[in-house]
């Protein structure tokens, strides 16, 4: 099972949580809003970068996001930020998780979303946990 997804691309170093936390504002505006970190422009205002803030453990198995990469997908030129746990020198990649799945008719809400470990997510798939 990939614990990482491979499609994308990193760029720089490793950053502290509260690195990135220091520039997402309190409350989220309906603008865009990019910050300038080493000579990217990254969007700070992303529903995930929220969901992290509130917390930065995976609601099923409890492992802790420690650090963010700047990563973009292979076929953007934009980066953002993406949460990473390390567990026995591997890294997972943390997910905004829907509670109540779009499927099944969860909004998509920053109060409908959880912070959820790649593995957990896959394992959770489209179902309601309570």
């Amino acid at each position: 099972m990939s614990k990482v997804n491979k499609s994308y691309v990193r760029k720089g170093r490793k950053y502290k949580p509260e690195e990135v936390f220091d520039k997402v504002p309190l409350v989220k505006g309906k603008r865009k809003e990019r910050v300038d970190f080493d000579g990217d422009l990254i969007k700070i205002t992303s529903d995930r970068l929220f969901v992290f803030r509130d917390n930065l453990c995976c609601v099923m198995c409890g492992i802790k996001g420690s650090f963010f990469i700047k990563e973009r997908c292979q076929e953007h030129k934009a980066y953002h930020f993406n949460l990473y746990a390390e567990v026995n020198g591997e890294e997972i990649l943390m997910t905004k998780d829907h509670i109540v799945p779009r499927s099944k008719g969860g909004p998509d809400r920053v109060s409908n979303y959880q912070t959820m470990c790649t593995i957990c997510n896959g394992e959770k798939k489209d179902t309601l946990v309570t």
